[in-house]
């Protein structure tokens, strides 16, 4: 059996304190072009105190407590980004979120081995049958990313992805956990 949690030098684990100002930097400080390529309402983002403060009581709850959960993506024990899973409902879904923090890391293969990881760990930990995740449509990588991995398009609608963005064209991908598995495995060193 793979280990999902880890590829050659590519990690995913909770997000843990250390690396909250990573975190919070990548949602406070975004440029202008990361903050539309995401979809980002940065009028909607809490302040970084009030984000510390949610991150470190998502920490602290028990898992059949949490409505959301954070994943870091780490390269060499390093948190690089995160994935987060929202709206679970525990034994069923959840929609999954992927993020890079750093520009200079995107595009370096580094996203489709840390997604797989993250999706396969959260089906593990919250036991679920069904993921999605929903990126802005005009947003490349991550379209192109899921697209390379294998997961199927399943619709295209306007909507807001999360409480911290704008309202736009929104692009459902099926993370299909064989999908997920098929891939981890080819890319496993």
């Amino acid at each position: 059996m793979v280990k999902h949690s880890q590829i050659a030098r590519l990690t995913v684990r909770p997000l843990a304190r250390e690396d909250l100002d990573g975190y919070i930097a990548y949602f406070t400080r975004p440029s202008k072009v990361d903050a539309e390529r995401m979809g980002l309402a940065i009028d909607r983002v809490p302040s970084a105190t009030r984000l510390r403060s949610d991150l470190e009581a998502m920490i602290a709850t028990p898992l059949d407590r949490l409505r959301s959960f954070v994943l870091a993506w780490c390269v060499d024990g390093k948190a690089i980004g995160h994935s987060s899973l929202k709206d679970i409902v525990s034994g069923e879904f959840g929609s999954i979120h992927l993020h890079i923090w750093l520009a200079n890391l995107r595009g370096k293969g580094y996203g489709p081995c840390l997604f797989c990881l993250s999706a396969l760990d959260f089906y593990e930990r919250f036991n679920l049958k069904r993921i999605i995740c929903e990126p802005k449509a005009d947003n490349p990588m991550a379209n192109r990313m899921l697209e390379k991995i294998g997961f199927p398009l399943a619709l295209t609608h306007v909507a807001a992805s999360s409480e911290l963005s704008v309202v736009c064209e929104l692009n459902r991908y099926e993370i299909l956990r064989d999908v997920a598995e098929r891939y981890a495995i080819a890319h496993a060193e």
